[in-house]
């Protein structure tokens, strides 16, 4: 087992329902950033293998949508389409008026985009345990907001190699 995926593995417990922020699954679809292999590893080594339910925010299949898009490509649409509606043990959350309200609150408390604190609100209301990012900000927003779950930021997973996966 890769350094890498050990600490993952200790990061993220077996059965923990995670939360995935919009970068991670740009990470993964791309394939070709330095944290894809991390990301693969979380949604191919833990979802798709049923160790980890995810939790996707809708806002997330809004960012994740706009560059097949802008780029008019219909079967780069299609894909991440497929993958989001899909891909087993992976939930996409509709925004609520309790995640509205949750990200309001954390708005206030930490200044983030609007995006941001609805995917995190998204992960207080379904009750994720676990937040993968790749936004170091984040950390500091959870501490000063003073959400119920960690943040694991694949920027310290990245090593410099190019993943294939995704």
């Amino acid at each position: 087992m890769s350094t890498k995926r050990a600490h993952l593995d200790r990061s993220i417990r077996p059965d923990a329902l995670i939360a995935l922020d919009t970068s991670v699954l740009l990470a993964y679809l791309g394939g070709g950033e330095l944290t894809s292999g991390a990301a693969a590893t979380i949604i191919d080594g833990f979802v798709a293998s049923g160790r980890n339910r995810a939790l996707v925010s809708a806002i997330s299949v809004t960012e994740a949508l706009v560059r097949p898009f802008r780029a008019g490509s219909s079967s780069a649409v299609g894909t991440v389409e497929a993958f989001l509606s899909s891909f087993p043990y992976l939930t996409i959350a509709p925004v609520s008026f309790d995640i509205a309200r949750e990200a309001a609150r954390i708005r206030a408390a930490t200044a983030l985009r609007t995006p941001d604190a609805l995917i995190l609100a998204t992960a207080v209301v379904w009750s994720a345990e676990v937040v993968v990012a790749n936004d170091r900000a984040w950390e500091r927003a959870v501490e000063r907001a003073r959400l119920p779950f960690s943040i694991v930021d694949l920027s310290s997973f990245a090593d410099g190699e190019r993943s294939q996966s995704g």
